[in-house]
């Protein structure tokens, strides 16, 4: 295995006559053995990031080491692709259409040369971890999405890689199987000590696979950390909205109270500020008849404007009694109806106060 070391790493490109920054100068460091996550938006830079890791993209500025041996430097590409130990899956898993499963998992074996034997051994051990030995002889075109997956991670695999390279590998799967396929890749980079690093938009997949994450906006890396602690202290709006579903509100400072509408949530510090931007997710949120939720605290009176049913949850979007401007988005145990007034309950600790640009108070 090996670890990855990025020092001020940039690439920039041409677009007439402007500059556009898909990385800049990122600092970044995965230990041998460690999984990290890329999450950002589109356009945002993870690919590039991943390509220039790989080989496939020089850098503009800025050096790539694995354990201590430099890789790419300024405009130069030192170790070619192929001589770097790394496996990558693509987004749309890249199968030849025209091979089998086992001819295509084969495939960088025989162009590596080895041994017809060797090549036969390795294939089914992959295909025997990855659950798929029995469709070997089948086409891509006849097996389902979850299965080309595995064929695609099993092709990674079988050269034995230092490094693991994912780029959006579930964003095809049905929804109901993701979950199944996050699990055997964690599983397998667990038990394998693979050095792993996934790109995704989706926060899902940086919670299921990853130790450590990274955010990426604008070609920056803008924090690190454990996915966990990102997601319950985000940097700044930005970050709080990739990490998944918040509320953002504009609200006031009263006293030792944030206030919008005839809502009045207590906090525990003193703020300079008069106006301020909160973020509440979901589950921080509850709503009741009763006047007390344990771990909660009433916060005022809120109207039930819309209410729906999404995925398995019930969802509602309420309003304080006073201003209907002012919407919240709220999980719920059960349907109810428009029109009704209920009691808001939040957790004061788990409110996230952003400045004017954004950023974390």
């Amino acid at each position: 295995m090996a670890k990855v070391v990025l020092k001020e790493l940039t690439k920039v490109f041409k677009k007439g006559k402007n500059l556009i920054y898909a990385s800049n100068k990122i600092n970044l460091e995965v230990n041998d053995g460690r999984s990290f996550g890329i999450l950002g938006p589109s356009g945002g830079g993870k690919t590039t990031l991943l390509r220039l890791i790989a080989g496939l993209e020089l850098p503009t500025d800025g050096y790539i080491y694995f354990d201590d041996k430099m890789v790419s430097a300024p405009n130069r590409i030192i170790v070619d692709p192929a001589d770097r130990g790394i496996a990558m899956v693509f987004q749309n898993w890249a199968l030849y259409p025209n091979m089998t499963i086992y001819d295509n998992i084969a495939f960088p074996l025989r162009n590596m040369k080895v041994s017809k034997s060797d090549i036969d051994k390795k294939v089914k051990e992959v295909a025997e971890i990855l659950n798929i030995k029995h469709i070997l002889d089948h086409y891509p075109r006849e097996v389902s999405g979850g299965q080309m997956q595995r064929t695609a991670l099993a092709r990674a695999l079988v050269k034995n890689p230092k490094i693991l390279l994912l780029d959006e590998p579930f964003s095809n799967l049905d929804a109901q199987i993701r979950d199944s396929a996050r699990a055997l890749v964690r599983k397998i980079q667990r038990e394998l000590k693979l050095t792993t690093i996934v790109v995704s938009h989706d926060p899902a997949d940086i919670f299921a696979i990853t130790e450590e994450a990274g955010i990426i906006v604008n070609g920056m890396l803008v924090q690190k950390g454990n996915a966990s602690e990102i997601y319950d202290n985000p940097i700044n709006e930005t970050v709080s909205k990739l990490l998944g579903d918040i509320n953002i509100v504009k609200a006031q400072i009263k006293d030792n109270y944030i206030k919008f509408g005839n809502i009045l949530i207590p906090i525990n510090r003193k703020l300079d500020k008069e106006e301020v931007n909160i973020g509440i997710r979901p589950e921080d949120i509850k709503i009741s008849e009763t006047n007390e939720i344990s771990g909660f605290v009433n916060v005022g009176k809120v109207k039930i404007k819309v209410s729906s049913y999404v995925a398995g949850t019930f969802k509602v979007v309420v309003s304080p009694i006073d201003d209907e401007s002012i919407e919240l988005n709220v999980n719920t145990e059960r349907h109810i109806e428009a029109g009704t007034d209920m009691n808001l309950f939040v957790k004061p600790d788990k409110i996230k106060i952003f400045d004017e640009k954004g950023n974390r108070i």
